[in-house]
């Protein structure tokens, strides 16, 4: 017979599956720790979630053996309970980002890895064992840490296809729940090494705030964190509006805003579209006080830029604000050669992808059928030279025809074409109609285009 504190439970998971929109869905992947409050997670599902039911573990090398007998026991588990489960083997320790702590790096593996599997798998959902402690000391730590409105919320329910099914229940009823059924844990030690400020928080901090201030402090910080959602989820949908505003395409910013219209949000409207464009980038959002100081950069309308992430630049000032890729601010080498008639080259200038093709003009001077910029610049001889470099090795030449009309920080990555014979030339750059002189038999057609930007962050 069912106890009091499993009903309960069985309860909060069905109003939480209803809720977050996995109840009725085919399958969920449950991240399991060996923990508590994950095994306490499967085991619940296993009673009342009717859909198909996988787990996945990753073992991250942290604790030496302990941590090998944590995977060990998941196994062991899963297989006895006829339950299909994932184990990853990693080190996160090398496998660390330049500036990444092993905690970050770990959380970043371990969602990578849920993530792979839920694909390979075919399974709609991934479950976190994330409990009502556990956002309570969230919201503490984003306090203490320097948070805006939004650190304030807590753990979201869902993101995505990520969902926390029991958010709303308490450590200790999943602890008890657990002991009445006769089911084993792990227990992880480093949860009791205070040198981690998460630590601190839960097993100092908040004990003492329910001993000398409060004695439901969980619950009022978690009512704080509700107000704080409902206000920060408004806000959100209105940042994600003004980013439909503000964008503009450009071909290698991951992301490109028009200046003007930046200028005109509102301090908070600015803030949470910074957010909300750095989530769409898959970026790590950056604290408060950051988002802030690169807000007042922008609105100051000068030339500038802020580093976001270790390969990431917001660069602002100007018509354009866009995130690039460091190493996109650097100008590839120039190109310089002959074309003779019937010729044709193909070669990679940076990030873009240059065909060229010299013939014969007439009536047929058709462009290339793939899709991208294309120019045609022609002559009425084929003994001219091609240079192929970045517009600011002409920015201080006196050129006649030439005026450049792309953002500053395109200046050293755009791919500028520059035909000279005896008597002709032509300038040509992405974004541009051709410019010609002296119109003749011989025409030069280049198609010019960029790979895809998710593909290229992927290979970079």
């Amino acid at each position: 017979m069912a106890s009091s504190v499993e009903k309960r439970l069985v309860r909060e998971l069905e109003s939480a599956g209803k809720r977050q929109g996995w109840w009725h869905s085919g399958g969920i992947l449950v991240a399991l720790s060996g923990g508590g409050d994950s095994m306490a997670l499967l085991c619940l599902l296993q009673i009342a979630y009717s859909g198909r039911i996988e787990a996945a573990h990753l073992e991250h090398g942290f604790r030496g053996e302990a941590s090998l007998a944590d995977a060990r026991f998941v196994e062991d588990f899963c297989r006895d309970s006829g339950i299909k489960c994932h184990v990853r083997y990693a080190d996160v320790e090398s496998c660390r980002r330049k500036g990444e702590s092993p905690e970050t790096a770990g959380r970043r593996m371990r969602y990578e890895f849920l993530r792979e599997t839920r694909e390979c798998e075919n399974l709609p959902f991934i479950a976190t064992a994330h409990n009502a402690e556990d956002s309570a000391e969230t919201v503490a730590h984003h306090f203490f840490r320097g948070t805006g409105i939004t650190g304030l919320s807590g753990i979201s329910e869902r993101r995505g296809c990520i969902v926390r099914p029991l958010i709303n229940c308490s450590r200790d009823d999943l602890r008890l729940f657990l002991q009445i059924r006769g089911i084993p844990w792990r227990e992880d030690a480093t949860n009791y090494d205070n040198l981690y400020t998460r630590n601190k928080i839960r097993n100092e901090l908040l004990p003492w705030a329910r001993s000398n201030l409060n004695g439901a402090a969980d619950r009022s910080i978690l009512g704080l964190a509700g107000e704080c959602s409902r206000v920060s989820l408004r806000l959100t949908a209105e940042a994600d509006a003004m980013l439909r505003l503000v964008s503009r395409y450009h071909p290698f910013a991951l992301a490109a805003w028009d200046s003007v219209a930046t200028r005109r949000m509102s301090e908070t409207q600015l803030s949470f579209a910074l957010r909300s464009q750095a989530e769409k980038l898959s970026l790590s959002v950056i604290d408060r006080k950051r988002i802030a100081r690169l807000a007042a950069l922008m609105r100051t309308g000068r030339r500038g830029r802020f580093q976001w992430a270790e390969d990431i630049e917001v660069c602002y000032g100007g018509s354009l604000i866009g995130w690039i890729e460091r190493r996109l601010l650097e100008p590839p080498a120039g190109e310089r050669f002959f074309l003779s008639d019937g010729d044709s080259r193909s070669f990679s200038w940076g990030p873009w992808t240059v065909e060229l093709e010299m013939r014969r003009g007439g009536g047929d001077t058709r462009k290339p059928r793939a899709a991208g910029p294309c120019a045609e610049l022609q002559s009425s001889d084929p003994s001219g030279v091609i240079e192929l470099c970045s517009p600011d090795s002409y920015m201080k030449k006196n050129i006649p025809g030439f005026h450049v009309k792309i953002p500053w920080w395109g200046e050293a990555n755009t791919p500028l074409l520059f035909w000279k014979s005896e008597n002709s030339y032509g300038i040509w750059y992405p974004g541009t109609d051709r410019d010609e002189r002296e119109k003749g038999i011989y025409v030069i057609i280049a198609h010019v285009f960029i790979r895809d930007k998710e593909m290229r962050r992927k290979c970079s």
